[in-house]
């Protein structure tokens, strides 16, 4: 009997060995494999915990109008439309840092590259000179043999002058299609930026304060118009991850928190302008 005895205490320590090395989840890091992708792509995002190999799920990341998997210690993101989307996880009561990801629609948005201007260098009279040279002597070495002289000397006056039309052709042409360049980068940049439209099932500033109750503790996703300062969303107060646009109509989502003093806050995960 004391046998038996002593066996369930043994298992019990062991038990409780256990549960007493599992450490608690103390932070969540995001690291992005790219900042800018295109519509419909999928773009990783390493996760890393501390401590290690804690497993996040879908249900754990928060984004407005994105698609989150994820698969072990990665997971994958895509949207479907283009703009900025903001992405954080929340576990545990853990929250991670914010990342943003530009979805673009073409190929060319990527990376943009412009032509620098460039100034025409003048030739000084020697360089000239050797430039004269330098084609006769090329010319020279392409007239056959059985040429003669008086032929050989229309030849090079004549193909003298060609280097020179060339020359100030390419250069038009260069010239033209550098400003043609810059024109169409100096348009790309100045269309304007166009916010999506907020999520059909999205509720409103009001209908959390109407019932606070009702939402409070919950992740939701609200729509209203910011205040001056980012700090409220049509008289709501907003705490959490700073929201860094403002006096526009925004989406947020987040958590509706109940404070000491008996109001409520969204405690702000994500936020984007929309329309």
């Amino acid at each position: 009997m004391k046998k038996i005895i002593g066996l369930f205490l043994a298992g019990g320590l062991v038990l409780c060995a256990g549960c007493g090395n599992k450490k608690e989840l103390t932070s969540i890091q995001l690291n992005p494999e790219a900042n800018k992708v295109l519509v419909d792509t999928n773009t990783d995002i390493a996760i890393v915990t501390d401590p290690e190999n804690v497993q996040l799920t879908d249900s754990d990341f928060s984004t407005l109008g994105g698609n989150v998997e994820v698969n072990k210690d990665n997971a994958e993101f895509s949207a479907s439309k283009p703009g900025t989307y903001t992405i954080t996880a929340k576990k545990d009561g853990i929250t991670s840092n914010t990342i943003k990801i530009t979805v673009v629609e073409q190929q060319t948005e990527l990376a943009k590259v412009k032509v620098p201007d460039t100034k025409p260098k003048t030739d000084t009279s020697a360089n000239s000179e050797a430039n004269v040279s330098q084609s006769e002597t090329d010319i020279n070495v392409n007239v056959s043999d059985n040429t003669s002289s008086s032929s050989q000397t229309e030849s090079s006056s004549s193909t003298t002058t060609t280097p020179s039309s060339s020359t100030t052709s390419s250069s038009s042409s260069n010239a033209g299609i550098s400003q043609s360049q810059s024109t169409s980068d100096s348009q790309d940049d100045d269309q304007p930026y166009i916010p999506p439209k907020a999520d059909a099932d999205a509720l409103s500033a009001s209908d959390l304060t109407k019932d606070p109750d009702k939402y409070a503790g919950q992740d939701v996703t609200v729509v209203g118009t910011l205040n001056d300062k980012g700090t409220s969303l049509d008289g709501m107060k907003l705490i959490g991850y700073p929201v860094g646009i403002h006096s526009v109509p925004a989406q947020l989502t987040g958590t509706l928190e109940k404070q000491d003093d008996g109001s409520y806050a969204l405690d702000v995960t994500s936020y984007a302008q929309v329309q």
